[in-house]
């Protein structure tokens, strides 16, 4: 049992109270669970308290900007988003949306400034949240305070994983710190190949069905001719279906996700079967989810001790090698970029530069 968020509040099995005294006894309120994440929180509290008639109580605008903006972006942005406003509904909790000035912004935001990249999103996402409340009439038009913090800017990333490292995290998900098997690392090896041979993200990755689904013709599916999928950040905006080409490579690996999802499913109860279409899966039959595919990547990059690798860091990696071998226009069309300038962007420098003295 440990203490809330807010006073007279308290976390106990995982789930937040509000506690009232009368007399010598103590009333628990239930409000939410922990993992729904302190907008929900502050939302049920601000409920019990009373205050519900009030919409622009920070903690009530960040959640209904979650609900509003943020299921609109791809799986993986959710995360993410869903973090950041956990710690901006905190941090604004006192505060009436129509409150919040420039300064306040700044104080936030300061502490960040060391991380410049991290800065730049929580600072992005809080002027989404002050540019919704303007639409909803919670703020006056044009007084978005988080416009008069200039972004930090940061260097585009150049890591470039070699094929060592690459084996060696993969070594790192499959043994654990104790040299034995991981439960989840031949998965998460499965899932490295796999976004190395398509360059595709992770949230595209753990969407990938074994075959289309009518229910959710836009989700990427197994097809005859390969890989069908779209990356998130295209998909909205109606971008074309790229289909990867069956490899003996691509095709070993989808193999084995598929053997490793039909033995999983084998050593379970018929009762405890789970059906899905999803070609990753986790131990008990459910599809796997980005943040356990996330986990499992940072603890095997940890194990290889390697310099600081993202997952992300793979597309790098696969959309240089394409053009190394075949030419931009090949790693364009791998990377579905509308432009090589794009490509461009992601191609990573392996090797020097090499040219003749000027006489």
């Amino acid at each position: 049992m440990a203490k809330g968020p807010v006073e007279g509040t308290q976390i106990k099995n995982g789930r937040y109270y509000l506690v009232r005294a009368d007399g010598p006894k103590r009333h628990w309120i239930g409000l939410t669970r922990v993992r729904e994440g302190l907008p929900a929180f502050y939302t049920a509290l601000a409920k019990e308290l009373g205050r519900t008639d009030d919409p622009e109580a920070m903690p009530k605008v960040v959640s209904a900007w979650c609900d509003a903006v943020m299921v609109k972006h791809s799986a993986k942005t959710q995360v993410d988003e869903r973090r950041r406003a956990n710690v901006i509904a905190e941090s604004f909790s006192d505060f009436r949306c129509s409150e919040v000035e420039p300064p306040d912004c700044m104080t936030f935001l300061e502490p960040l400034q060391a991380q410049a990249r991290t800065h730049d999103l929580f600072r992005s996402q809080l002027h989404s949240i002050f540019k919704y409340a303007e639409l909803k009439g919670w703020r006056k038009a044009g007084s978005n305070p988080v416009t008069a913090v200039p972004p930090m800017g940061y260097k585009p990333r150049e890591r470039y994983i070699t094929d060592s490292e690459m084996r060696r995290i993969k070594v790192g998900c499959v043994y654990g710190d104790d040299g034995k098997r991981t439960r989840s690392g031949l998965t998460t090896c499965c899932a490295i190949e796999l976004a190395y041979l398509t360059a595709a993200d992770a949230g595209v990755l753990v969407r990938i069905l074994e075959e289309r689904d009518p229910t959710q013709p836009d989700e990427p599916h197994l097809c005859p001719e390969g890989i069908a999928l779209r990356r998130d950040k295209t998909k909205h905006k109606g971008g074309d279906w790229l289909i990867i080409t069956w490899t003996p490579r691509l095709r070993a690996v989808v193999k084995r996700l598929q053997r490793l999802k039909a033995e999983r499913k084998l050593k379970q109860r018929a009762s405890q079967r789970v059906e899905t279409r999803a070609l990753l899966t986790q131990q008990d039959g459910t599809p796997l989810t980005y943040e356990a595919l996330a986990a499992s990547w940072q603890r095997g990059v940890k194990r290889a001790k390697v310099p600081a690798t993202m997952f992300r860091d793979i597309r790098a990696k696969a959309i240089t090698d394409k053009a190394v071998r075949e030419g931009v226009r090949s790693a364009s069309d791998l990377g579905i970029h509308a432009t090589e300038a794009q490509t461009t962007s992601y191609v990573r420098r392996r090797k020097a530069r090499k040219t003749s003295a000027a006489a």
